[in-house]
């Protein structure tokens, strides 16, 4: 495990600049939102689990609430800074610790199950749009997947009720964006044969509509554009992010459906990785060798979700062309990059 090889200065890089020690408000907004979020945690861990589990479910709830106890009474207690990436490292060492290891495994595989029957309608609307439309309408594809998250408590309810996604993507705010440099971005997509790019990582977020109609599509349609594309995913589970192994065996349903995407496979146009990570956010100064190796040659860097791309590195720069996809999905995070609620960032910043 190292500094991801493509950021523009290891030396100075910082995940996360939100030090909650230096804002009393936000340290206990955070709190508050993990104690509570916790708790619907282990809803699903009992369903996942059955009553086998109902000791190691009880022996979690008591030890993280010990830690918030003592984290509100002395903020400072963790060794390092108290960020929300501290917090996250907390809650899945409990949850570890207690083999409750993937307490949202069924509804990730119940939501890619519901994705993957909407997946052909989604890659054949694609199919009927002129390519301006088709680029724009793949970045909305990824905000509407966005929403679908289980480590948000504003997006959990939404996730729940199994909203339609194509209605979702209509939905979309409109532009211009919270953070919006889409007419930028779009002049370098329109640069077909050769593309722009040779190569991009990206760094996928949530299981279910967030990767199979999000991500894929978009990553398909570099991949028709003579772009290799890099899946980098996480290691372990982390509330409903897919893992690098459930990444493969998604895209091992998709080709059957998706007349494109075997012959992209037999080209080795994709590629998956673990990224070594086993958080909803990313730090990344402590990546996987397996990712360095297949990012060395890349020029693209795509960080999308609200956790990757603004909890943490936000602030972050590449040796090469980058961008963040990001649905705004906490009051808190939104107001401290000065949006709203489902607010969207398109952040592109190429090195020309």
């Amino acid at each position: 495990m190292s500094h991801f090889c493509l950021l523009n200065d290891a030396e100075t890089y910082r995940a996360e600049s939100w030090d909650l020690l230096e804002d009393n408000a936000a340290c206990q907004y955070w709190l508050d939102l993990f104690d509570r979020h916790f708790q619907e945690t282990l809803v699903h861990a009992a369903g996942q689990y059955g009553r086998a589990a109902d000791r190691h479910i009880e022996d979690a709830r008591e030890q993280f609430a010990e830690i918030i106890r003592t984290l509100r009474a002395t903020p400072d207690a963790l060794d390092g800074a108290l960020t929300v990436m501290a917090l996250c490292r907390q809650r899945e060492a409990v949850l570890r610790a207690n083999r409750l290891h993937d307490p949202f495994a069924r509804i990730k595989q119940r939501e890619n199950e519901s994705a993957i029957r909407l997946y052909p309608d989604v890659v054949r609307r694609l199919h009927a749009m002129a390519p301006d439309d088709r680029w724009l309408h793949l970045a909305e594809c990824v905000f509407a997947g966005n929403i679908f998250d289980l480590g948000s408590s504003a997006a959990m309810n939404t996730a729940q009720t199994s909203p339609d996604f194509l209605a979702t993507v209509e939905a979309t705010k409109p532009r211009p964006w919270l953070v919006d440099d889409y007419d930028r971005l779009a002049e370098d997509l329109r640069q077909t044969f050769p593309a722009r790019w040779g190569k991009a990582v990206i760094f996928v977020d949530n299981a279910g509509c967030d990767f199979i109609l999000g991500i894929m599509p978009l990553a398909r349609e570099l991949a028709l554009a003579g772009v290799q594309v890099v899946l980098a995913a996480n290691e372990l589970p982390s509330l409903n992010d897919i893992t690098a192994d459930e990444t493969v065996e998604v895209i091992e349903q998709l080709a059957d459906i998706d007349a494109d995407l075997p012959a992209l496979l037999d080209a080795q146009m994709f590629e998956v990785v673990s990224t070594g990570n086993d958080l909803p956010l990313i730090d990344l100064s402590d990546v996987s060798d397996e990712l360095n190796a297949a990012a060395e040659d890349a020029d693209l860097v795509i960080l999308e979700g609200m956790g990757r791309s603004v909890e943490s590195n936000f602030d972050a720069t590449f040796k090469v062309d980058s961008l963040l996809l990001a649905l705004l999905k906490d009051p808190k995070v939104a107001e401290r990059v000065g949006g709203d609620v489902f607010d969207c960032v398109c952040k592109y910043q190429p090195v020309d």
